[in-house]
């Protein structure tokens, strides 16, 4: 055999040994990745969680039962026959004006949320509801 005939032996048999490093290189990386990752990316996210307050919970209500319901109000201040009432809810504050009702009993009437710190935008009320009261619930 010449010289350059072994030659290109050689350099075929380097091709190949690098081509097959390389196939199993590549084998290698696949094997290696982390078994749960598939399946974590397909699982569904859990959806937003549930209200924690609905409008329905707090319209109706009595002063008393909405104490009950959302605590102490941070403040209180009577005008003419309504009631004005703000209750410190997670990142809001929630506004409840109590009118009174046919029977002349005062009741929660009308709700607004409202920033917490002066100049930020006012928030959604059925966001403000569902967020809940400062420490959960």
């Amino acid at each position: 055999m010449n010289a350059s005939a072994r030659h290109e032996r050689m350099t075929a048999r380097r091709a190949g040994a690098c081509a097959l490093f390389l196939a199993l290189a590549g084998c290698a990386s696949v094997a290696d990745a982390p078994r749960g990752s598939e399946s974590a990316a397909a699982r569904p996210k859990p959806g937003p969680a549930a209200p924690v307050f609905l409008r329905g919970d707090v319209l109706g209500r009595d002063a008393a039962a909405l104490d009950a319901l959302l605590g102490a109000p941070a403040l209180v201040r009577r005008e003419g026959a309504g009631e004005f009432r703000r209750y410190a809810l997670a990142d809001c504050a929630l506004i409840v004006i109590l009118y009174p009702d046919e029977s002349g009993a005062p009741a929660a009437r009308h709700l607004e949320a409202a920033a917490v710190r002066a100049g930020a935008a006012r928030p959604d009320l059925d966001d403000c509801l569902a967020r809940g009261l400062p420490g959960g619930r």
